[in-house]
């Protein structure tokens, strides 16, 4: 089952669950990056993407993680880099372990995993903007680390795109395995407790995913987050920024709506490989 629109619907059922979760015990939470375009240009997936993004307040995310890990039964789990240090993760994934996939990606490694959506925790940022700007960069700084301690799974070797920079990068990784000298459970400690300083709402910025791959765009008035909007995706309402409108001028620019032309249409970069029934067998795959 490698169709694209076999892994959306997997996906789907998953932000269902999710988004029952966050119902049942009242945690907030926002649809983010294309899950929002996609809603709002689609009303649903983007149809060559294969990605659900989703961010939650960071009290609420830690809240979702406790409330997950403690349902011994279901075959939907958290996964972090902390949860099992082989991952090479630094987002949250609300995974469902019925589901195995392969990436597609052209890098050095590749790896099983289960089917997932990405759940980023909401921060806030300083006011000042000088004070912002230093906490942006320096979460981008463990971000570019801790990728790079990755670098075997992470970087796409066959892309002929690189910049002298990356290409020098990856020819001191191919040569005296540079990431090895770097723990990655390590700087995603510190560059949460960094992103943990400054809780959302209660400044008037705040970013969903700074390590994410928006990086400095992913910055926004905690105004346009609000109590949220509800658009249509597939057969459900999610819920989206209040002023989803801004939000996705910013990543997008103001020709959001309109479709990029066919060679910018990314193709997904994974596929089932097995697809269980929704139940928890004894010997377990660990990705």
């Amino acid at each position: 089952m490698d169709n694209i629109r076999d892994l959306q619907m997997v996906e789907l059922d998953i932000l269902k669950e999710f988004i029952k979760i966050c119902e049942e015990h009242n945690l907030k939470y926002y649809a983010v990056a294309g899950t929002v375009l996609g809603a709002a240009r689609h009303k649903g997936f983007i149809p060559w993407d294969d990605d659900i993004d989703v961010c939650m307040p960071r009290e609420d995310y830690k809240k979702f993680h406790e409330i997950v890990s403690s349902r011994k039964d279901s075959p939907y789990a958290i996964q972090t880099i902390h949860t099992d240090e082989s991952l090479p993760i630094l987002i949250t994934k609300f995974v469902d372990k019925s589901v195995t996939m392969l990436s597609s990606l052209d890098t050095k490694v590749q790896n099983k995993f289960y089917a997932f959506i990405d759940i980023f925790p909401m921060d806030g940022l300083p006011s000042n903007k000088i004070a912002r700007n230093i906490r942006v960069r320096r979460a981008l700084m463990y971000r570019n680390l801790f990728l790079l301690s990755i670098f075997d799974i992470h970087a796409e070797v066959g892309r002929k795109d690189k910049s002298l920079f990356k290409r020098l990068i990856f020819w001191l990784c191919d040569n005296f395995n540079l990431q090895r000298l770097l723990n990655g459970a390590k700087i995603a400690t510190r560059g949460n407790k960094l992103l943990a300083k400054t809780r959302f709402p209660e400044t008037d910025f705040c970013s969903p995913q700074l390590w994410g791959q928006y990086k400095t765009k992913a910055v926004f008035p905690t105004e346009w987050f609000g109590e949220g909007a509800l658009l249509p995706f597939e057969d459900i309402q999610i819920i989206v920024p209040a002023i989803y409108e801004k939000y996705l001028e910013r990543l997008y620019s103001s020709k959001y709506m309109e479709l990029p032309p066919v060679e910018k249409r990314r193709a997904h970069s994974s596929q089932i490989i097995i697809q269980k029934k929704k139940k928890i067998e004894k010997e377990e795959f660990e990705p």
